[in-house]
């Protein structure tokens, strides 16, 4: 029998791969222009942040490193280590060259790796979040033991298409907790067991 979270993270994998190349560009420029209503999060110097992969239907995040690089900032994005079962935080510039691994994940050619510990803001992928600001990723835990090598008061934001649902039924201790959810027309900051929603 399926888990509450297997049943929805088909759901909405699903659901996320029926959006036209358009709808996906269009939708991830909204939820662009509502992370930059989050004026305080531009204040730091060091943002992890993920590579779309086309596949799954991500959210196209080139908007965001765009925006962090005109304004000078350190940009990380993850190199996927499969053997070892973690994420190493690795140097993105402009020049930075890119290509597809055998997974069809992006990452730089050339890496320099940074200190995990030096990341102040993280951008997570998911799949939804719900009210209380959990999420569901994809299953294998990669930015779930990622987050504990961060520093405790690391900045953690989730990026979705999707309106939060109610309630993710099988948490976890290990389940990590975002500081703000962005979805293309809402903000949701999660404070202190309570949520704070700022639509536009």
């Amino acid at each position: 029998m399926n888990s509450f979270k297997e049943k929805y993270r088909k759901y909405f994998l699903k659901y996320r791969k029926g959006f036209s190349s358009k709808e996906i560009i269009q939708m991830s420029y909204n939820i662009f222009l509502m992370t930059k209503n989050i004026f305080f999060i531009w204040n730091y110097m060091y943002y992890h942040i993920f590579l779309p992969m086309d596949k799954y239907n991500e959210v196209h995040t080139f908007f965001i490193i765009n925006f962090l690089l005109k304004k000078k900032k350190f940009v990380t994005v993850p190199i996927l280590d499969f053997p070892n079962h973690s994420i190493n935080n690795c140097m993105f510039h402009k020049k930075c060259i890119l290509k597809k691994n055998k997974y069809g994940i992006l990452e730089p050619i050339y890496k320099i790796f940074l200190p995990i510990t030096s990341i102040d803001v993280i951008f997570i992928p998911l799949l939804i979040f719900d009210m209380r600001g959990y999420r569901i990723g994809y299953g294998k835990g990669y930015y779930d033991k990622f987050m504990f090598l961060c520093k405790k008061n690391v900045l953690k934001i989730g990026l979705n298409f999707f309106h939060p649902i109610n309630k993710i039924e099988d948490i976890h201790q290990n389940d990590l907790l975002l500081n703000i959810g962005v979805t293309p027309n809402s903000i949701f900051y999660f404070i202190k067991n309570k949520v704070i929603i700022q639509k536009f």
